[in-house]
Order: C-alpha cells, then structure tokens, then sequence
C-alpha cells in the first residue's frame, strides 16, 4: 500500500514576512525545469553552449506543481505548492522588496554579476513569450524569468549541467490543504477537551 502523502499549500499571510529572499541557481531545480541559455546567435540550447551571450530564461515557479520535501527532523515527507495567486504576489514582492539582486550558488553561496531582466507570468501557455524559449505546455500563471549572467564562473558552470536550473528562496506561511486521519482524530480530541472544559 502507498503511503498518501500530506499536501502543504505555501501562501501569502504576511506581505512583509512571506516572500522570496534570493533566486538560487542549481543544479535540481525543484519545479524539474530546465533553464534555457542563448548563445551568440540567439539561439536557444538547453544549457550547453560553446559561445554565448550570458542570458538565461526559465520558470521561477510553476502554479499547482507538487514539490517533494522531506523533513529530516520529524522523519517525514510530504508535498507543498503555490496557487498561481500566491505566485503573483511573490513575484512581485521580489522585486518590489529589492530582492531581485540576490542570487545564490545551491542555495548556499551568495554570487554576484547575475542580474534580473525580465519576469513576467505566463498568461498563455501557447505565447510565443514562453513558447520560442523552447517551453511547452507550461501552465497558465506560471512566473518566467530572464537573467543576464555576466559571472564567467557561474556561466561555466551553467554550459557544464553543474547549474541547471532556478530554486526560490523563500520564508512562507504554510496552510495545510489534507491532514492524515491521525491528525483529524487528534484535533476532534483536542475538540472534546475544550468543549468539556
């Protein structure tokens, strides 16, 4: 029998405190999309290029799509998403808050000469906005990026897969969406008790 795993949606509940801190470029990006690197010619290439004009395109974050987690301290697994709102306002607080120059190798180096171009939300999955970077079937309300990458270092190592993608770095309020049915006991218990007392 396979385990159901508990859903975690990540929303807004603080437009002060819930956002996204940095853009961190790795190699598993945790929405399993590619970047797109252009080369000289305005070419497009999944990431392995011999000449380059140092600009990257890629989803950021991808509306509904279930993120594997896995919680070392209390041993568990589970899932968590973003409603496309969520992802609208995140985007925009990125960038309002002044967070697009932050940027990350794995989440654990912070790098510079990686600048933020062009975000916009993906309206219409068959616009050729997405679509001519090589993106199909990407989901309405789907936030898209481009970077201009002037970082040797970094570029290197985007034409080599070691970087292959984009993760967020975010602080979020978790709303839990389904509850295993030892979680709903323990609260119908918790119930008892208070309306007892």
């Amino acid at each position: 029998m396979v385990k159901e795993l508990k859903e975690i949606e990540l929303i807004v509940d603080n437009e002060e405190t819930d956002l996204i801190s940095a853009m961190g470029f790795v190699q598993s990006p945790a929405i399993r999309q590619p970047l797109v690197y252009f080369n000289e010619k305005n070419n497009y290439v999944f990431a392995n290029v011999d000449s380059e004009k140092g600009i990257i395109v890629s989803p950021a974050l991808i509306p509904e799509k279930r993120i594997f987690r896995y919680d070392p301290f209390l041993n568990e697994e589970y899932y968590v998403y973003f409603s496309r709102e969520t992802i609208e306002k995140l985007s925009q607080n990125f960038i309002i808050s002044g967070y697009h120059n932050n940027s990350t190798e794995q989440h654990i180096k912070p790098i510079s000469g990686v600048h933020l171009i062009y975000s916009w939300i993906v309206e219409n999955q068959h616009d050729p906005l997405i679509t001519k970077y090589g993106y199909k079937q990407i989901p309405n309300g789907t936030w898209a990026v481009m970077y201009k990458i002037n970082n040797e270092d970094i570029k290197e190592k985007i034409k080599s897969g070691e970087i292959n993608g984009l993760s967020v770095e975010a602080w979020i309020t978790e709303k839990y969406d389904n509850r295993s049915s030892n979680d709903d006991k323990l609260l119908d218990e918790i119930k008892k008790i208070i309306e007892e007392n």
